[in-house]
């Protein structure tokens, strides 16, 4: 067995939900990387479902390395039931399973940072392909996507943070999710796009459709399908899940976790 060495920071463990997509395991190990290059941690990616690698299994392998306890950042936006008991419950299991202590640090939530990095691309594909040569205004309208949630306050956190970056942008956001029943999904963000895309001379010229996915996955690759089967009036532009961009956040996060387990962080938890 491999001695840690007792006087560095606790490693970091970046937990995804999991997904059948065959990019996403591959993102969240970036992220990870991408994570211990801004903060100098070990860093790991595990995976709530739809993986080997679970918090038990990674917590084995900072065992048998001499670790005796990781922070876990949640790769989720809300506090929902994943964040509130799927991800507590696997957390205890593998602490109860490999003695290694885990931390729960908040998840990356809907907050200021997230509302600037989301702007930020937004803007970036209005400069690249806007009717204005150069004109960060060129996109006119955003439409956040999200996988939704049947959490009371959970979509209503969404809507507020599209609000947020459609106020840093100056233009209308809306929010829309691709789960939860009737007025959801691709078909329903079609029609929305072709709503507020109306007539000619009162619609929106100019949409940017924004995953709120940090991974590649099914229901995101739908809607593009979607979106790119369409006629609508206005041009539409599809951003990409957030993937290793979100690395800022998660380093920002490592300093929540609970019993102090993210000392010499410099990160602030943001509301959820």
């Amino acid at each position: 067995m491999s001695t840690a060495d007792q006087s560095a920071p606790p490693p970091v463990v970046c937990l995804a939900h999991g997904s059948r997509h065959p990019e996403a395991d591959r993102t969240v190990v970036d992220i990870a990387r991408a994570v211990a290059g801004l903060t100098g941690r070990e860093a790991r990616a595990a995976y709530l479902d739809f993986s080997p690698v679970t918090v038990t299994t990674v917590a084995g392998l900072l065992a048998a390395e001499g670790h005796s306890e990781a922070v876990v950042v949640p790769l989720l936006f809300t506090t929902a039931f994943h964040m509130t008991t799927d991800v507590p419950e696997a957390l205890a299991q593998a602490t109860a399973e490999t003695g290694v202590t885990l931390h729960q640090a908040d998840g990356i939530g809907t907050g200021d940072d997230l509302a600037d990095l989301l702007a930020s691309r937004t803007r970036g594909r209005g400069d690249r392909g806007g009717d204005r040569d150069g004109d960060a205004d060129a996109v006119d309208r955003l439409v956040l996507y999200s996988v939704g949630s049947s959490v009371a306050g959970a979509n209503g956190r969404v809507a507020d943070l599209a609000d947020a970056v459609g106020d840093r942008l100056g233009i209308p956001a809306d929010a829309l999710v691709a789960t939860g029943g009737p007025g959801t999904g691709p078909d329903a963000l079609v029609a929305h796009v072709d709503d507020v895309a109306g007539p000619e001379e009162r619609g929106a010229r100019r949409i940017a459709v924004e995953p709120l996915f940090i991974c590649p996955g099914r229901l995101w690759d739908d809607a593009v399908r979607a979106l790119r089967r369409s006629a609508s009036a206005a041009t539409v532009t599809t951003g990409e899940p957030l993937a290793a961009a979100v690395a800022p956040l998660v380093a920002a996060r490592i300093g929540t976790g609970r019993d102090g387990a993210g000392r010499g962080g410099d990160g602030k938890g943001m509301p959820r």
